[in-house]
C-alpha cells in the first residue's frame, strides 16, 4: 500500500478493523464522468462502528497530518442497519486534492466536482477549514476560524446546497445555530 508504517501503528491504537488498499476508482463513481487523469493517492479504508467515527478522526487527525496523510470520513452510515461507517486515509494533505480523488460533487444541483472545489476554496479563504469528511455527493468540514455572524454564513452555505437546510435542518436560522454549536459546515447534495 506505499503507507509508512509508523501509520498504521497508531491507527492500530484505535482500531483493529482490518485495512484495505484505497482503490483508484470508488464504487460510488463508477457511472460518473471519472477524470482518469486524477492523480491516484496512495492509502487504505477501514471500517469504524458509527459512535468512534468521530473520535477516531479528531485523536489521529494532527499526528497524521504532519507524517502528511489526511484521515477522514468516506461513508457515513448513521448507524443505519448496524452498517459500520467507512474511514478512509491517504498521503495526501490537500483538501482539494482529496475532494478530486474522491469526485464530490453536487451533480443533482449541476455542481460538478471543479465547482465544489472552487467553492470550498472560497469558503476556506473566509473560514479556514478542515475536511474531515467526503463521498460522492457531500463533504464536510471543521470550520477553524471565529465567525461573528453564522447566520451570514448558514445563507452563503444554503445558496450552495439547499439540500442542507430543505432535508436537514429544516431552516436558515437552525442551520446557523447547528453550525455555531458543531463548528462544522456539511455540504450534502441529494
Amino acid at each position: 500500500m506505499e503507507i509508512d508504517t509508523s501509520i498504521v501503528l497508531v491507527l492500530r491504537t484505535k482500531t483493529d478493523s482490518v485495512l484495505t488498499p484505497f482503490p483508484e476508482q470508488l464504487d460510488f463513481v463508477l457511472d460518473a464522468d471519472f477524470d482518469s487523469a486524477t492523480t491516484h493517492y496512495s492509502g487504505f479504508l477501514f471500517n469504524s462502528a458509527n459512535r468512534q467515527t468521530e473520535n477516531i478522526i479528531e485523536s489521529l487527525n494532527k499526528a497524521l497530518r504532519t507524517k502528511g496523510y489526511t484521515i477522514f470520513t468516506l461513508e457515513q452510515n448513521f448507524g443505519i442497519e448496524n452498517k459500520p461507517d467507512i474511514l478512509a486515509i491517504l498521503h495526501c494533505s490537500d483538501k482539494y486534492e482529496i475532494l478530486k480523488q474522491v469526485q464530490t460533487n453536487g451533480i443533482n444541483w449541476e455542481i460538478d466536482n471543479d465547482s465544489v472545489i472552487n467553492i470550498v476554496k472560497k469558503f476556506d479563504k473566509k473560514y479556514s477549514l478542515d475536511l474531515v469528511g467526503a463521498g460522492f455527493d457531500w463533504c464536510e468540514f471543521i470550520i477553524n476560524n471565529n465567525v461573528e455572524d453564522w447566520l451570514t454564513f448558514a445563507k452563503e452555505a444554503y445558496k450552495v446546497c439547499p439540500d442542507i437546510v430543505e432535508q436537514g435542518t429544516g431552516t436558515v436560522e437552525k442551520l446557523a445555530d447547528e453550525m455555531k454549536r458543531t463548528k462544522r459546515l456539511y455540504f450534502w447534495w441529494d
